[in-house]
């Protein structure tokens, strides 16, 4: 009997080990190590421009991500496995406050000429003069609107029925995508076509509704490339993984909000483009990472 306890004492402590050495290279702690370094470093370019109140929330949510990779009560877990979803709306919205604090100029000249050089006109200009139909304006800018739920929806059900393997891979890859669209925006803004004129786009409830939110959340510099589009394509990419009936669902949907985002006027095609590749390379590569996590 003596010589049996401290075996299983060893044995309880190399389990609990190689527990949190999982836990610690697992994708949940690196979902908030992407979102803590973009929250650090940002901080520094808003300090730099006088956000002393930003710069206080951002040192607040790294101390929470912090907390979050370390403590293994549930409070804590509940915190670091929702904060990077919570986060990514305010993130978003501060976008131009990054961008006036770098003094970044806006590329629009630049997309322009990739986008004439690829298309040999701007389609986000003229699409809905060739195709003027109310009906079709509508439903894509219906399918535009849904990429709003579509963002926090999908992970929520994996995280809700328990999947835990694919909810930290699928806010993984958002938190990356993300933090890889935001710093491009602050870096190289781009306004988009919304601020420069105004397409011949049908009428319509569903229209003034996406314009007003819009006009509401937009970041002005955040087009190029097209976060909804990166977003909808992660989420649909590790929704076909792991749950996927609702990964059709979300290539719909994805096909609704790239077509609708340029058929509107709210983006260049080559933004739709860029953000559809981009989030294609960011889920792929997650799910290349952690190939050998199982689906339930």
């Amino acid at each position: 009997m003596s010589t049996g306890a401290p075996a299983n004492v060893v044995d309880d402590i190399d389990l609990l080990h190689d527990s949190v050495n999982a836990e610690l290279r697992g994708p949940r702690t690196a979902a908030l190590v992407w979102l803590s370094a973009y929250l650090a470093v940002s901080a520094v370019a808003l300090a730099a421009g006088g956000h002393a109140r930003l710069v206080l929330a951002h040192a607040i949510a790294v101390a929470l991500a912090g907390w979050a990779c370390v403590d293994r009560r549930p409070l804590a877990r509940i915190a670091g496995d929702l904060l990077p979803l919570l986060l990514a709306p305010i993130l978003y919205a501060e976008i131009p406050s990054l961008i006036a604090a770098l003094g970044s100029s806006y590329h629009d000249v630049l997309i322009q000429r990739w986008e004439v050089a690829l298309f040999g006109s701007h389609p986000s200009r003229v699409l809905a003069t060739f195709m003027p139909n109310g009906g079709l304006s509508e439903l894509l800018h219906a399918g535009y609107l849904a990429y709003y739920p579509a963002i926090f929806v999908p992970p929520l059900v994996l995280y809700a029925r328990g999947n835990r393997d694919g909810y930290a891979q699928t806010v993984l890859a958002l938190t990356v995508a993300y933090v890889i669209c935001w710093t491009l925006f602050v870096i190289a803004p781009v306004e988009g076509p919304r601020y420069l004129w105004t397409p011949n786009v049908p009428d319509g409830p569903v229209r003034r509704l996406a314009v007003r939110i819009l006009a509401a959340g937009s970041s002005r510099g955040a087009a190029f490339p097209s976060s909804h589009m990166t977003v909808i394509v992660v989420q649909t990419v590790m929704a076909l993984r792991w749950q996927p009936k609702s990964g059709a669902i979300l290539a719909l949907i994805s096909a609704l909000v790239g077509v609708g985002a340029v058929y509107g006027g709210f983006h260049y095609g080559i933004d739709i483009i860029a953000g559809g590749l981009l989030g294609l390379l960011v889920a792929g590569g997650t799910l290349v990472l952690y190939r050998k996590t199982t689906a339930e």
